[in-house]
């Protein structure tokens, strides 16, 4: 009290940070003033800054090191074996991945530089609140992987739209394609920006030389090496983002006087903010908004987002896909719960009590040097507020050989997993459903078996049908061959692309505000669509179509009017209209459940005034498993399978059954239990498990 009383005095205003709303996010306010970490140098303290530690000849190795390696491990993949001939390797790496590696795969796309930079800021300015988002994922995983994952598996996709077309039509097809290209160049252009500013920092490199070098390299390690090489980079990338974020942990932690002094602290200031039970959407953070909101964003990147989906499908079979998601939840939490104690630690050493008196008052400073022994630690001077974590490794820890090379290459390794994963996606989506689909095929390749009547089993080697001619596998190899090369040269094209981005990126706000509107404003609608199809039986293509449109509608007009709607300091002007103040963290509820509710009345509506949409049944594999009516495969006809001569349903096990007088026995029945469960994906395995069954091998 006697320090405020003092400040308050002497004429010295604290400040508040940007982006605070109406009214404290906290359940318990901040007690103390805090810097703006976005009103420049001069709303902070008189102290100069200590200058960087420069880095040393060890940390250009380690960084350099970690560079090298990212791209001979997509050397590697582009020659190893058959190298990256076929679209079934370079886009789905012929389904033959283990759960563990698509799992760290995943999770390191997630945690990218934003999380690593931005996650740390978000607390060391608003408190441990953004934190609880953690609790999302207990709703978000099993989501995941127990509704939308069996569906996409089932059917053998390598596009997640494509199941937009077989469940309503090709249109909106094209329209889920259309949006997850603008949502993943805009998501990659704001991940490349990040370790640019943060090595900027440390070592005055410029921005735009760092968006280039990461941009280039990334580029073309995933345009040589396909999926696998990102799978596999994503590992070691993974493992180097780990190792550093710990030994950064456990170092500001000892620096800053152990983990009981940084607890209290942050307790004492109203810091562990955990539970603000407000139900008020403009409030920038509450208990609500990290646990519902958050739970929506999450399922936007790893339920409906093609960078993750392409990935579990290329797990070997069902068993290990949904393996892949699960395993997932216990990484995640892991390092956000480090990042989220780094913020605590930047807070309690930049903050204590000596460091609130402006130090040109040497009297006063001196008499407060003494409460519990704490040494003034003056906030730097940065530039944005996301490379605060940067300037405290280079000022605390640069002087030790190593430190500042291992994080930044931390940086640079989330950065490479998330881009590469971006640019293998986009890849893909434009693939299948751009340019296959303008090649005018009247029925477009379902995915899995990128040659047509070419297909890969489980161990990877060539299936051919007996009645395919060899000219016309001829020509599927050679137009496959020609597929892969465009896939490459799509992959370096939005490469240049997402370069162009991340320049208009260096221009916008903090990091965690930008990803979670640019996640929320265009995937919250392509949630809404994909769970509408998936969770509603009697939804229809006009239905889908308007819900997505309006969807689309309310969540850029939330964006760009609480845009426009900003004051000098990037707060949303109180007097603004209230959906303009809503929360970031709401962006992707708002908009999913608008897309899903309005579809369904829209779907109503058309079934009431069109008879004939009233008796269209809809195939029970397009349908969540657990709304699929029991013995569905004895009565349904359906979709096309990866052999395109037969269908999933009624009619494919007539034919593969037909033997004279044969019945089903009960490990027959067994057999269609399991298909009926779902955990046999390709319909080429269903037709090896029947005629083995014809055979007498069961």
């Amino acid at each position: 009290m006697a320090v405020y009383l003092y400040i308050l005095l002497t004429g010295e205003r604290p400040v508040l940070f940007e982006l605070c709303l109406l009214e404290s996010f906290a359940s318990k306010p901040v007690q103390h003033p805090v810097l703006s970490r976005e009103q420049g140098a001069s709303a902070r303290m008189a102290e100069p800054d200590a200058e960087v530690n420069p880095f040393t000849w060890l940390d250009y190795v380690i960084f350099s090191a970690m560079l090298a390696v990212s791209a001979l491990t997509g050397l590697y993949h582009a020659c190893a074996g058959e190298g990256q001939k076929s679209t079934a390797k370079f886009l789905m790496a012929d389904r033959s991945m283990m759960s563990i590696p698509v799992a760290i795969s995943v999770i390191a796309s997630y945690l990218s530089a934003i999380t690593i930079l931005g996650v740390p800021s978000e607390v060391f300015v608003y408190g441990i609140q953004y934190w609880m988002v953690v609790w999302s994922f207990f709703i978000a995983i099993p989501v995941t992987a127990l509704v939308f994952i069996p569906v996409f598996h089932g059917l053998g996709l390598t596009s997640a739209y494509d199941y937009l077309h077989k469940r309503f039509s090709p249109l909106m097809r094209s329209i889920g394609a259309l949006f997850f290209i603008l949502q993943t160049l805009l998501y990659i252009g704001v991940v490349l920006n990040a370790p640019a500013l943060a090595l900027q920092a440390a070592t005055n490199f410029p921005v735009y030389a760092t968006i280039l070098l990461l941009g280039a390299l990334c580029t073309v390690y995933t345009a040589m090496g396909g999926i696998k090489a990102v799978i596999w980079t994503d590992v070691f990338q993974f493992i180097v983002l780990f190792g550093s974020l710990l030994t950064i942990t456990i170092m500001g932690i000892v620096q800053t006087g152990g983990m009981s002094h940084i607890w209290d602290y942050n307790n004492k200031k109203g810091h562990l903010n955990f539970f603000n039970f407000s139900p008020d959407p403009t409030q920038r953070l509450t208990f609500w908004g990290t646990i519902i909101g958050g739970n929506f964003n999450t399922l936007t990147i790893w339920a409906v987002s093609q960078t993750s989906v392409q990935r579990f499908l290329t797990a070997k079979n069902l068993k290990e896909a949904k393996k892949s998601v699960w395993f997932g939840l216990p990484g995640t939490v892991i390092v956000l719960t480090l990042v989220g104690l780094i913020g605590l630690v930047l807070f309690a050493y930049y903050n204590n009590c000596a460091t609130l008196v402006n130090p040109a008052n040497a009297t006063a400073a001196t008499a407060l040097l003494s409460c519990n022994g704490s040494t003034p630690h003056y906030t730097p001077h940065y530039q944005s507020s996301d490379q605060i974590l940067v300037y405290f490794v280079s000022l605390e820890f640069g002087k030790i050989p190593g430190i500042q090379g291992l994080f930044v290459a931390c940086l640079f390794a989330g950065t490479l997993s998330t881009v590469s994963s971006g640019l293998n996606a986009l890849a893909a989506v434009t693939l299948m459903d751009v340019v296959r689909i303008w090649r005018g095929r009247s029925k477009p390749r379902t995915d899995s078996d990128a040659n047509g009547e070419i297909s890969t089993n489980a161990s990877g080697s060539t299936v051919t049908s007996a009645s395919t001619p060899s000219s016309s596998v001829a020509v599927n190899q050679a137009q496959d061959r020609c597929d892969t090369i465009i896939s490459k040269l799509l992959t370096a094209g939005f490469g240049v692309a997402s370069i162009g981005l991340a320049f208009v990126a260096s221009k916008l706000g903090s990091l965690v505000k930008m990803a979670n509107t640019v996640l929320g404003g265009v995937g919250g609608p392509l949630l809404g669509v994909f769970s509408l199809g998936m969770l509603y039986r009697r939804a229809n293509t006009g239905g889908a179509l308007i819900g997505i449109l309006v969807g689309f509608y309310l969540s850029m007009w939330i964006t760009i009017g609480a845009a426009t709607h900003q004051d000098e300091n990037h707060n949303v002007k109180e007097d603004a209209f209230a959906l303009y103040r809503i929360s970031f963290m709401w962006y992707s509820m708002f908009s999913s459940m608008a897309t899903f509710i309005v579809g369904v009345i829209v779907s109503e509506i058309i079934r009431c005034s069109i008879p004939d949409e009233r008796y269209k049944r809809v195939d029970p594999l397009l349908l969540a498993t657990f709304l699929r009516p029991k013995g569905w495969h004895k009565s349904y006809s359906g979709t096309e399978s990866n052999n395109p001569d037969l269908q999933i349903g009624d009619p494919v096990f007539q034919s593969l059954l037909a033997s004279g007088n044969q019945s089903m026995d009960q490990e027959n029945e067994s057999l269609m239990g399991d298909i009926e469960g779902n955990d046999i994906h390709e319909l080429g395995s269903v037709q090896n498990e029947v005629t083995d069954m014809r055979n007498g091998q069961y």
